[in-house]
């Protein structure tokens, strides 16, 4: 049996960072793209707005063998997310479960890991959730409420006899570990920190690279869209200019924001709803960012 995605759902926080107010707000759009960017509320945790998302798939999530979490804003370094949302959702105690500690390719490497379990027969019914909350993690003066939303998604993957995902390829840069990172600032308090020139050079020497590698070891190359992690517009554009991609097939959905190992999962979502994509069409979906790490697949609906 082969592993298929048979359903995509996401939660966006409805309370705004508002950085309209910003004097360099326009010069900041020009390049992100971005309008908006959102962010839960003080007391709450990446658990509740996952939890928001699976209580309204619920019905769903009940026959579910596998949970997998996705999220590098873990509410506690121990336990799991993953148990935690099991228990709060009382799903059955027969089920696996266990986080992922991966960023903006979190979900094709989730992905992966949730085809393998169904292909190794581990697994029937895998719950991927990719959540993160990046807004506690940014001070007064962090430019990066700018570019980054809190978000989480849900993507179930079922089993059926047709081929609809993979292969996969992946790659890691460890060396250059501190370009996205959370750690302790002057005041002794975590703060989030980009480097954004420097993971700008990152993606556009290494992506079009592990496109071009990808595209090699595959059979069929013709693909309907292609859908990259929501970075921003320049970094998106960038790509598609040096991988000469039509700009009708190049999904660009920055509504959000970036929402980081969702920001796949939604666009599929609105790209669906929309009803843009049509059954067997075939998608290229490839994730990059912290780590930094990156990954590449592709998909029918």
């Amino acid at each position: 049996m082969e592993p298929f995605i048979s359903n995509i759902d996401f939660e966006v926080p409805k309370q705004k960072n508002n950085i309209k107010q910003y004097k360099n707000f326009n010069k900041i759009f020009k390049k992100t793209g971005i309008l908006e960017t959102f962010k839960i509320k003080d007391n709450n945790s990446v658990i509740d707005l996952a939890l928001k998302i699976c209580n309204r798939n619920l019905k769903n999530l009940k026959n579910c063998d596998t949970l997998i979490f996705v999220t590098q804003t873990p509410t506690y370094l121990l336990p799991s997310c993953s148990s935690i949302v099991q228990g709060k959702l009382g799903l059955k105690q027969e089920i696996l479960t266990f986080d992922i500690n991966m960023g903006c390719s979190g979900f094709v490497h989730g992905l992966s890991i949730a085809s393998s379990l169904i292909k190794s027969k581990v697994s029937k019914n895998v719950a991927l959730i990719c959540a993160d909350t990046y807004s506690h993690y940014f001070t007064k003066n962090n430019k990066n409420k700018f570019i980054f939303s809190d978000a989480a998604s849900l993507t179930l993957i079922k089993r059926r006899k047709k081929k609809s995902i993979g292969p996969f390829l992946f790659g890691t840069d460890g060396n250059n570990f501190d370009k996205i990172i959370i750690s302790k600032n002057k005041n002794n308090n975590l703060e989030f920190n980009m480097s954004g020139s420097d993971v700008y050079l990152f993606t556009l020497n290494k992506i079009p690279t592990l496109v071009k590698n990808y595209l090699k070891i595959i059979k069929n190359k013709n693909f309907d869209f292609y859908i990259f992690h929501q970075a921003s517009r320049l970094i998106l554009e960038s790509l598609r200019n040096k991988l000469d991609i039509n700009k009708k097939k190049f999904v660009i959905d920055l509504k959000y924001g970036n929402t980081t190992s969702s920001s796949i999962p939604i666009a599929l979502k609105n790209m669906i709803d929309n009803k843009k994509i049509k059954k067997n069409q075939k998608i290229l979906v490839c994730g990059f960012g912290v780590g930094l790490a990156w990954g590449i697949t592709s998909i029918e609906i």
